[in-house]
C-alpha cells in the first residue's frame, strides 16, 4: 500500500530540476541537489498563508536570494513548496541569512508557524545526464510526477534502466522537459522521482514520450522495470511564479 502522507512530502522535490541553474543540469562528474521545504497548511488559513509568502518573497528578492514556490493543483491542496538549488551539501554550511531583521523577522515566523500544520525538508539528488530541459523561452507552469520506490537491493540496475533505456527513448522521441532524480536525505533513498513539464492541462492530452516507438517496443522497454517497482505515485504541481524569485 503506498504511504500517502510520505508521498505527499515528495511532491515538489523534482519539480525545480526544470528550473536548476545551469551548473546544475550540466553533465559534469558529481551530481547536484535540491532542496525542499515542505509546508501543509492548517484549514481556512490559506490566504494568511499566502500572505506571509508574498512578504517573505518580496524581502527575499530584494536581498538577492533565490526560491521556486509550487502548490498542488490536484489533491492535497493545502501543501505548499519552496525550492532552492545547491551545488554541493556544503552549501549549507554557511546556514541560513534571514531576509528581514530583527523583530520583524522574529514576527513573520511566529505567523507563519501558527498557519502551519507542519514543516519538513528534503534532499534530492540529480545525477548528471538525468535531465532534458525544457525548450527555451518555455513557461514553467504544471509538473506531472511519477514517483517509484524500488525494492531494495536493485537501486543500481533501476538507474542503468533510466539510463540506458528510458531516458535515449525519450530523447529519440523530441520531447522537452523531463527529468529523474532520487531521493538522497528526508525519505526513502530507494525513492526515484520523475517530473515531466507541461504548459497547460491541454498539452497532456497530446502524444507522449513514445508516440515514436510501436506498443510492443514500448511494453518491452517498461517490462524491463517494472518487477523493480513495488510502489508508485502520481501527482501534479503548479508553478507560482508570485511567490518564486
Amino acid at each position: 500500500m503506498t504511504n500517502t502522507k510520505y508521498f505527499s512530502r515528495l511532491i515538489a522535490i523534482v519539480a525545480a530540476v526544470m528550473l536548476a541553474p545551469s551548473s546544475i543540469l550540466a553533465q559534469d562528474d558529481e551530481p547536484g541537489y535540491i532542496q525542499v521545504r515542505t509546508m501543509v497548511v492548517k484549514p481556512g488559513r490559506t490566504a494568511d498563508f499566502l500572505k506571509l509568502q508574498a512578504e517573505f518573497a518580496k524581502a527575499g528578492k530584494a536581498a538577492g536570494m533565490s526560491r521556486d514556490f509550487w502548490s498542488e493543483a490536484r489533491g492535497n491542496v493545502a501543501n505548499f513548496h519552496a525550492v532552492r538549488s545547491l551545488d554541493k551539501l556544503a552549501d549549507n554550511d554557511a546556514g541560513f541569512k534571514a531576509p528581514m531583521e530583527g523583530e520583524a523577522w522574529d514576527k513573520w515566523v511566529a505567523a507563519l508557524s501558527d498557519t502551519m500544520v507542519e514543516s519538513t525538508f528534503q534532499i534530492l539528488r540529480v545525477y548528471p545526464g538525468h535531465s532534458i530541459p525544457a525548450a527555451e523561452g518555455s513557461e514553467p507552469n504544471l509538473m506531472l510526477l511519477r514517483y517509484r520506490t524500488v525494492a531494495p537491493g536493485h537501486g543500481r540496475d533501476y538507474r542503468a534502466w533510466i539510463e540506458n533505456d528510458l531516458l535515449p527513448a525519450i530523447k529519440e522521441g523530441g520531447f522537452q522537459g523531463f527529468s529523474y532524480v532520487r531521493m538522497h536525505m528526508g525519505g526513502n533513498s530507494n525513492t526515484w522521482i520523475s517530473a515531466t513539464q507541461y504548459p497547460n492541462w491541454a498539452a497532456m492530452d497530446e502524444p507522449g514520450f513514445f508516440s515514436h516507438m510501436s506498443q510492443e517496443e514500448v511494453s518491452a522497454m517498461l517490462g524491463k522495470s517494472s518487477d523493480m517497482v513495488v510502489n508508485s505515485e502520481i501527482k501534479i504541481l503548479r508553478y507560482r511564479a508570485d511567490l518564486s524569485y
